[in-house]
């Protein structure tokens, strides 16, 4: 059974790096989240439509959630890195979780520019995604 990701865990992910980043306050600086942008991007890995699955493994489910995040700018502040923490979270509730080893940020910024589509995603997680 796959595990997905809610609202609230894809929230506290972002306050939680924003925090970090901008250093210890009350409240987040720069909360800004498109919470309708984000909730669809949640829904996208559980697309099923007349028993059809767009997303039919692990490895195509977080690509998308992880291109959904990113190509949509669904944070004021930090998409790629929120977008990647949430795919990261999503593997690990269901066994996996990305090699620190990986070479993340060049990955990140082919998805950020339309260099790289769905399959190709999934396709550079897979091997960089290690079983738990």
């Amino acid at each position: 059974m796959v595990v997905y990701l809610t609202l609230e865990q894809v929230r506290s992910i972002h306050h939680a790096m924003i925090q970090a980043i901008e250093g210890e306050h009350d409240t987040c600086l720069h909360p800004g989240i498109y919470e309708n942008l984000l909730a669809g991007c949640l829904d996208r890995p559980q697309t099923t439509i007349h028993n059809y699955t767009p997303y039919p493994d692990i490895f195509l489910k977080a690509a998308s959630l992880l291109e959904c995040i990113i190509s949509t700018n669904s944070f004021i502040d930090g998409s790629k890195r929120a977008g990647f923490l949430a795919c990261d979270l999503f593997l690990e509730q269901n066994g996996y979780y990305i090699d620190p080893k990986a070479r993340i940020k060049r990955f990140l910024l082919a998805i950020a520019r339309n260099e790289v589509d769905l399959t190709t995603i999934a396709d550079w997680l897979q091997p960089n995604a290690l079983q738990r």
